[in-house]
């Protein structure tokens, strides 16, 4: 079974219930009129990863202040110190959009979880004046890739659970905080107690015209804020639609819909965008359509999205006209990235993933295999070495090394076998992982590792047998890279020389080579776009749908050379949710922390230690926003599939009878031109040569070329993109011999 960490339960189940649901009520969620009456008009909505990555760009360049904090209710950077606050909610909305709150953005001095770490008692005193605010810290850390368990030695999940009652609320009076709380508690992978989801039910109001809402816990009645945010807390701990409860809040919130397509806080405040963006993130959290188009009126997406103004900020309208707002912005852009509370991080999958994988070592050589089923050797074991040194844990340390043998002493004694008429991309292998594991590559195993690389070296500058792509060779000089050995250049310019407008022959190989030219200088045009065209519709890399070594060379290839892989631009919008590599395998991993495997019984040890990998990357901001490549970054009317497989705009065609999801609508990015031709693409040295700055100068690379896992060539074809990504999905299930399910 795949795993449904944060949200719970069948997400297709759950999407049957809700659309039964909305027949049943005789509402219309698609449907809106968004020309507001009061306040001036803004320009036409941006796409949705347009407007997520504007609006943080704006975010940060006015409001961050030089200590890299952020105050509540900003007035501009600088105007007033930096508070814990501030911070915490940027932090999360930063990471929302895939961007690191750890990175100094461009322009700026510090970063915003620096700032933390340096007022982390402050931290601490903030947590503890409110169950709220600790929920919310806890929510931001997890978001952030960073342990809520011991963040500069505080542990504010343990601090949240001595405020919890014998009642089951955490010491609050709203159900704003509660939720808060509960939250917090999901996305730290903390049990959530019964009591306290009996608490939280026991406030919502049950009478007419009322049912299913919940107050403020100020006076307000009928509340949008709170009821979305209850919505999104009840969900997380598993509760599905099939529960009346949680059903009657979807209802309140769907009938008390604005005629202008959004939602007010409370009757006769009218419509605002955070309690718009609240509602869209419950909606989105219950599996609801909240972003196609219909004949007869816009999406609470694009109402959402008609909030935004010219400048990038989401704007505020008290009456006398629309302006930019901080605060407004800060709602925003969660709901108009269309993540619910809580925003998953990747550092807990990744520590469940290492978990897992120390329950696959071998107990007699205390290695690990490879591959599944094909027995230890030194490869298997140096790449466990690699990933558990990722996570940021000692491989010698007790918690894997078994009685007698710790893994890097069972590395060495694997390596000498496995090094017998191997070529240079296994002794590159055992490098890495010697590295990782702080050791001597000069003196490992009775072997300087060094010296035997460069026996491997061809007279035409390859390291290992190229026959079936550079791959190899690609393992070969990563070695020799991390252990801070020259690499030949004659290697570097056969990787260059391999490439074919910036395709070594499929997502891995170019990841790959563009890891090893990233850490060489070397720029090759038309590699990024070539990569751009290969990536799936779910967000990540692979043969038809996302798989997680693909995922995983491509996402460090592109970290290599300077970019986000998590950024809105590396990100698909499936079913109105900006998802990119990360979240694409997150949603494979299996029940125990493991990644199936996909063609036999058990789980892969390959496949789960790339993983660790790519969840643990910390890349750069990323120099996205000077690649400006149109054809990459425009995006389709929603498509989804009929019953028999052909697409068709509007809704999903659920069976309501069916635990399976059906396909979920896809925002694809495409090409409406071919870019003008140009020179074939070459290296040169990266510092030298500026990034491509419009369509002309990049290479003949475009979305619509036949390359490896390009979408266009299958619709070409007559066959839909997502018919085929279902049915090698399906085929996978079926050979691994398990029931896949879908992960929200």
């Amino acid at each position: 079974e795949m795993k449904h960490r944060s949200k719970g339960g069948v997400v297709g189940a759950a999407l049957a219930t809700a659309l039964i649901l909305a027949v049943v009520m005789g509402t219309t969620l698609v449907s809106a009129d968004i020309s507001h009456g009061i306040g001036e008009q803004v320009a036409q909505p941006r796409s949705q990863r347009q407007a997520v990555q504007s609006s943080i760009e704006w975010m940060v360049a006015t409001h961050q202040n030089d200590d890299g904090g952020y105050t509540s209710f900003s007035m501009g950077a600088n105007q007033a110190p930096s508070d814990i606050g501030g911070t915490v909610e940027a932090m999360l909305v930063l990471s929302s959009g895939g961007y690191s709150p750890d990175v100094i953005a461009p322009n700026q001095e510090e970063s915003p979880l620096n700032y933390l770490r340096l007022h982390a008692e402050e931290l601490a005193q903030y947590a503890a004046a409110d169950s709220g605010q600790n929920g919310k810290a806890i929510m931001a850390l997890v978001a952030a890739n960073q342990d809520p368990r011991d963040f500069e030695g505080i542990d504010l999940v343990a601090m949240l659970l001595e405020r919890q009652s014998f009642a089951g609320h955490f010491d609050v009076s709203s159900a704003f905080s509660q939720s808060l709380a509960i939250l917090a508690l999901s996305a730290a992978h903390e049990p959530v107690a019964p009591e306290s989801v009996d608490w939280l039910l026991e406030q919502q109001a049950s009478d007419q015209p009322l049912t299913g809402s919940w107050d403020d816990g100020y006076g307000t009645l009928g509340n949008a804020d709170a009821t979305a945010m209850a919505i999104m807390a009840l969900r997380s701990t598993g509760m599905t639609l099939e529960n009346e409860r949680l059903a009657s809040a979807v209802e309140f919130l769907t009938t008390t819909r604005l005629d202008s397509g959004g939602w007010e806080y409370g009757a006769g405040f009218g419509e605002n965008v955070n309690s718009t963006a609240l509602v869209v993130q419950a909606l989105s959290a219950v599996g609801l359509d909240f972003y196609s188009e219909t004949a007869d009126g816009a999406s609470p997406m694009s109402v959402l999205l008609s909030w935004q103004g010219d400048s990038g900020a989401f704007q505020a309208d008290y009456g006398d006209g629309r302006f930019d707002d901080f605060f407004a912005t800060l709602q925003a852009i969660p709901a108009a990235a269309g993540k619910s509370f809580p925003i998953e991080g990747r550092y807990l999958a990744a520590r469940e993933a290492a978990a897992c994988l120390a329950a696959m070592q071998d107990p007699i050589t205390g290695g690990w295999e490879q591959f599944p089923g094909f027995g230890v050797n030194a490869a298997g074991t140096s790449r466990a070495l690699q990933a558990i040194a990722a996570v940021g844990d000692d491989p010698t340390s007790e918690q894997y090394s078994l009685p007698g043998i710790n893994p890097v002493q069972a590395l060495e004694a694997l390596t000498p076998d496995y090094l017998v008429g191997a070529g240079g991309g296994s002794v590159g292998i055992v490098m890495q992982g010697v590295v990782a594991a702080d050791g001597d590559v000069s003196n490992f195993a009775g072997l300087d590792l060094v010296l035997e690389m460069s026996g491997h070296l061809s007279g035409t500058g390859e390291y290992d047998d190229t026959s079936f792509g550079p791959f190899s060779h690609g393992e070969a000089m990563l070695g020799l890279i991390s252990a801070g050995a020259a690499v030949d250049q004659s290697a570097v310019d056969w990787l260059v020389s391999a490439q074919e407008g910036g395709d070594w022959g499929g997502a891995d190989s170019n990841g790959m080579a563009l890891q090893v030219l990233g850490a060489s200088g070397v720029f090759v045009n038309g590699a990024i776009e070539r990569l751009a065209a290969m990536q799936e519709l779910d967000g990540g890399w692979g043969y038809g749908a996302a798989d997680p070594s693909s995922s995983s060379e491509a996402a460090q290839g592109l970290a290599a050379v300077g970019e986000n892989p998590f950024s809105p631009f590396w990100s698909k919008v499936v079913s109105g949710t900006l998802t990119n590599a990360a979240d694409a395998v997150i949603a494979l991993q299996g029940e125990n922390g493991c990644w199936p495997n996909l063609y036999g019984e058990g789980y892969d040890p390959f496949g789960t230690t790339d993983a660790i990998l790519l969840l643990s990357l910390q890349p750069d901001w990323g120099t996205e926003h000077e690649i400006v490549v149109a054809e990459l970054y425009s995006e389709e009317p929603v498509v989804t599939l009929t019953d028999d497989g052909t697409e068709q705009p509007g809704d999903a065609s659920i069976d309501a009878t069916s635990e399976e999801a059906t396909a979920a609508p896809i925002e694809e990015a495409t090409s409406e031109s071919e870019p003008a031709p140009t020179a074939e693409p070459t290296a040169v040295p990266a510092a030298a040569t500026p990034v491509p700055e419009t369509p002309e100068q990049v290479s003949d690379v475009s979305a619509t070329d036949a390359v490896p896992g390009n979408s266009e060539q299958a619709a070409s074809s007559g066959i839909s993109p997502a018919a085929i990504v279902l049915a090698l999905l399906g085929l996978a299930a079926v050979g691994a011999g398990i029931y896949v399910k879908t992960k929200r």
